[in-house]
């Protein structure tokens, strides 16, 4: 009896021990659970950085993956509360944590410094690279950092890059083919293929980073023989595509990546004889695939007419610019992605001739000059020391046996940097050195000290799933944006179509979702000029250079409103006109355009001194456009000075030789009754254009004799 009661009570102890020990391990099962919930969020965000776009947008592209991805952040940012409510937060200790924090720091300070706030927040039209996409991006990096195990889940995030660029590749070969389903009306595709990225510069960019990232997994991963064989493929098919994309700085990127490989493979074998060997004859099949790429490929000869010079005076002018941005602002730039708000102050006349009239820039295609511009050297210094600290890490780490990931990762960012020197930022390829450094935060986050740590909360599960579902619903309302640049196309499209009250209802539309963004309320004015309400125009276009007085286009249109209403002699009107202009000059100082409308504003007005010393400005800067010399010869003409208006025409006929700028001469000869000069100059007409019937008229007037 006394042993059959001792055996119940041990049974018991046992069922109670088993119910304990299973308490004690479901919160890790959850961690586990809600860890890889967060990881399964960061590669399907991955994937629509890639994959997504939506031609039925104005901005079919990076608004689309900025939109989606914002929304999808609040679901990641649910299921990091809950990790860190159930597994309490440990705030690390390391060079690569500090400069990580470092760099969110300084990118939120100089948000708040920015000269346009609004576009330190949410980016630039056509790039929306704002704080609120980087804080999208840095809490990608910090749910890589915490949900990977390093490096047991780091194939989540290669399968997603992996089968991302292979369908991305499969739509690149069908734009080269002929046969991609979206026609696109800005670029030909078959020409340079740029797949899901919309731009073949950021997709070449892309497919230097996936080849060299497989060329990382091939040399240090230890895989499966097939595995390897798919990775080889993905890498063969990579710079296929990029040797047919023809993106300069994707060569850049390989060739940093290259170096990264080389360095820290150096790292792993040692400086045995048999390595360096294997080196050597490494280096020789790098150099002559580097010899056959510049004699054989399309891509191979874009690099060639570097060394001849061609397509580089825009980059240098660029490069000047920025650089001046950087001395004027050094300490925290001009404000956090703010570089399209500054640069038309330092663009130069000289860009207009090369990239064409009133083009501008919202990036330095250079990460340097970029960052250095817009966060000044406290920026500069956060980055670099960022980079400087995972190439520290990966240093110290690559004899690991688990090392291949935070290789792999360093590889990556090598690739990626290396072709920025040279490229733009976009939605598109902007997530990958986020990513990267969440790899190589999850690899340092096994050995960082702990500084700070809150104790884990015990929450129900139903409370979990609550957060998490919470937050998440934010996610609806992120979406209004791609709305309201679908109505911009929408009255963009109505507007051609000569469709004015189709064109005023969408474009109201777009105002009212998304009532930040300039543009839509300078296709307001446009749309309401044509109804015609020229009072709603003006009102319209004083929003739009209200939220984007760094815009000379804007300036410009609400100037041709209040020109039209000194026209009609109301008060303050001419005035305000003239102001309209002058901060379309102060703007963008080097612009003729500006000068030039200006002056046909003042000759309207009657100041003709006015548009004298305006088109007299605009030819300073830009002496090859006719029109400018017509407006100052009429201008003066007004002025009844026939010299000066005759001096004009002959000025601008040496610099332009123009046949119009001809006739306009001979018309003002004959006025002076300079009849032996007319016929000369209608001689020199017709010696080019023999059936010119301008001149031919003015000959039969005046007799060619």
């Amino acid at each position: 009896m006394t042993q059959a009661r001792a055996a119940r009570r041990a049974a018991r102890a046992q069922k109670v021990d088993v119910r304990k020990k299973a308490q004690r391990e479901r919160p890790v099962l959850r961690g586990v659970f809600w860890r890889e919930v967060a990881l399964g969020i960061v590669c399907i965000e991955i994937a629509i950085f890639i994959l997504s776009f939506d031609p039925s947008v104005l901005n079919v592209f990076d608004l689309t993956k900025a939109s989606f991805t914002h929304a999808l952040a609040w679901a990641l940012l649910g299921a990091l509360v809950v990790i860190a409510l159930g597994d309490g937060i440990r705030i690390p200790a390391s060079p690569l944590f500090g400069a990580f924090f470092a760099v969110i720091a300084t990118e939120v300070i100089t948000t708040f410094t920015a000269e346009n706030q609004y576009v330190a927040l949410y980016g630039e039209v056509g790039r929306y690279l704002g704080l609120t996409t980087h804080a999208v991006l840095a809490l990608i990096a910090v749910a890589i950092a915490v949900s990977i195990d390093y490096p047991r889940r780091a194939p989540w995030l290669a399968w997603t890059v992996g089968i991302g660029a292979t369908v991305a590749g499969l739509y690149a070969i069908q734009q080269a083919t002929g046969h991609d389903p979206v026609q696109w009306v800005d670029l030909d595709p078959r020409v340079r293929p740029f797949a899901t990225f919309g731009n073949p510069d950021f997709y070449g960019q892309f497919l230097a980073v996936v080849a060299t990232g497989c060329a990382a997994v091939l040399v240090f991963a230890r895989q499966r023989l097939w595995l390897m064989g798919v990775v080889a493929l993905l890498a063969v098919l990579n710079v296929a595509l990029m040797l047919v994309v023809q993106t300069r700085g994707s060569f850049l990127g390989i060739a940093a990546g290259a170096v990264v490989i080389a360095v820290l493979w150096l790292r792993r074998a040692g400086l045995s004889p048999r390595a360096l060997t294997r080196f050597g004859l490494a280096s020789a099949v790098a150099l002559l695939a580097l010899v056959v790429t510049l004699v054989a490929t399309p891509l191979g000869s874009r690099l060639l007419e570097i060394g001849r010079g061609i397509g580089l005076r825009d980059r240098v002018l660029l490069y000047q610019s920025a650089f001046q941005m950087f001395l004027d602002h050094p300490f925290l730039g001009v404000g956090f992605e703010n570089f399209a708000v500054a640069y038309p102050r330092y663009q130069q006349a000289e860009w207009f001739g090369i990239a064409g009239m009133n083009t501008t820039n919202t990036s330095a295609h250079d990460w340097i000059l970029h960052v250095a511009a817009t966060t000044g050297v406290v920026g500069l210094v956060a980055t670099l020391a960022l980079l400087a600290a995972f190439v520290f890490h990966a240093w110290r780490r690559a004899r690991d046996p688990d090392a291949a990931a935070v290789i792999v990762a360093l590889a990556a960012v090598a690739a990626f940097y290396g072709g920025g020197l040279v490229l733009p930022g976009a939605q598109s390829i902007q997530w990958i050195p986020w990513v990267c450094v969440g790899v190589a935060l999850a690899s340092e986050l096994r050995s960082a000290r702990v500084v700070a740590a809150i104790p884990p909360l015990r929450l129900p599960a139903f409370l979990r799933l609550l957060i998490v579902v919470g937050l998440a619903s934010v996610a609806f309302g992120q979406l209004g944006s791609l709305q309201a640049n679908r109505a911009a196309k929408g009255a963009e499209a109505a507007l051609g179509g000569t469709n004015a009250a189709r064109a005023v209802d969408l474009a109201r539309t777009a105002t009212t979702i998304d009532s930040g963004r300039a543009v839509y309320w300078n296709d307001l004015g446009r749309a309401l000029e044509v109804v015609p309400d020229l009072s709603g125009a003006r009102v319209a276009y004083r929003q739009a250079t209200t939220r984007s007085p760094y815009t000379p286009a804007f300036w410009w249109n609400l100037g041709r409103m209040e020109l039209e209403f000194a026209k009609q002699n109301e008060a303050g009107a001419r005035d305000a006109a003239y102001e309209a202009m002058r901060r379309a000059i102060a703007t963008d100082p080097q612009n003729p355009d500006t000068f030039d409308r200006f002056a046909r504003m003042q000759l309207a007005l009657g100041d003709y001194r006015g548009a004298i010393e305006s088109e007299q400005q605009a030819i300073a800067f830009f002496p090859t456009i006719p029109g400018y010399y017509t407006v100052a010869s009429e201008a003066a003409r007004q002025l009844r000075d026939t010299d000066s208006a005759i001096e004009f025409l002959r000025k601008g006929i040496a610099a332009t030789d123009s046949n119009d700028l001809r006739i306009a001469l001979a018309r003002r000869l004959i006025e002076a009754t300079r009849l032996p000069e007319a016929r000369q100059i209608l001689r020199d007409v017709l010696t080019k254009e023999p059936a010119n019937a301008a001149a031919l008229d003015l000959q039969k007037q005046i007799g060619a004799q």
